[in-house]
């Protein structure tokens, strides 16, 4: 039994603060009426067997899948645009639209619980404002509470274009463009402008 990992499930010395409902333990010892572990501190702890549960090394890592944490992100992002907090938010880019579009469902269900918005967006907006590899040729999903949001990020897009085409996206246009879409996503000015 030594070396098995326990968590904790109760706690009967409520004044002691080297353990919590939820800490996790290597056992050091057994004894008759539980076991004893090395508080993270470096206390040690006799703790009754009503106190703890094993748990099996499968379970004491805690692995998220691509997916999970993808949707949790949107979660986040979906929370923030329907609170105010950000005008337009972006989904991680995915390298491929068949990868974004496999989020299309739960990303729905996310848009109707916080009574937001998405787009899909094929085309990267590639600005100064990130790095163009963390975008070029990926897909991601754009979320946003009123259509005039998406208009405007729209908007952005056709000035670069235009700029792009008439050889004059350089220096301030880019810039200008750069601040504008760090605008859009309610980033500081202080971030945006670095």
């Amino acid at each position: 039994m030594d070396g098995q990992r326990i968590r904790i499930i109760k706690k009967n010395d409520e004044y002691s603060m080297e353990y919590q409902v939820g800490d996790i333990f290597l056992v050091d010892s057994t004894w008759y009426g539980g076991v004893n572990v090395t508080s993270k501190s470096g206390i040690p702890l006799s703790l009754d067997k009503e106190e703890y549960e094993f748990v099996n090394r499968e379970e004491a890592v805690h692995v998220i899948d691509t997916y999970s944490y993808g949707l949790g992100a949107m979660d986040c992002f979906c929370e923030m645009v329907s609170a105010g907090l950000k005008t337009l938010a972006m989904s991680h880019p995915c390298d491929t639209r068949e990868e974004r579009d496999s989020y299309l469902q739960d990303a729905e269900k996310l848009c109707r619980k916080y009574g937001v918005k998405l787009y899909p967006e094929d085309e990267a907006f590639i600005t100064d404002l990130f790095p163009e590899e963390l975008n070029k040729g990926k897909y991601n999903y754009l979320f946003y509470r009123t259509g005039d949001v998406l208009e405007r990020y729209m908007g952005l897009k056709e000035q670069q274009k235009r700029l792009i085409a008439d050889h004059s996206y350089t220096g301030q246009e880019r810039y200008r463009i750069a601040v504008e879409l760090g605008k859009l996503l309610s980033y500081p000015e202080d971030g945006i402008e670095s």
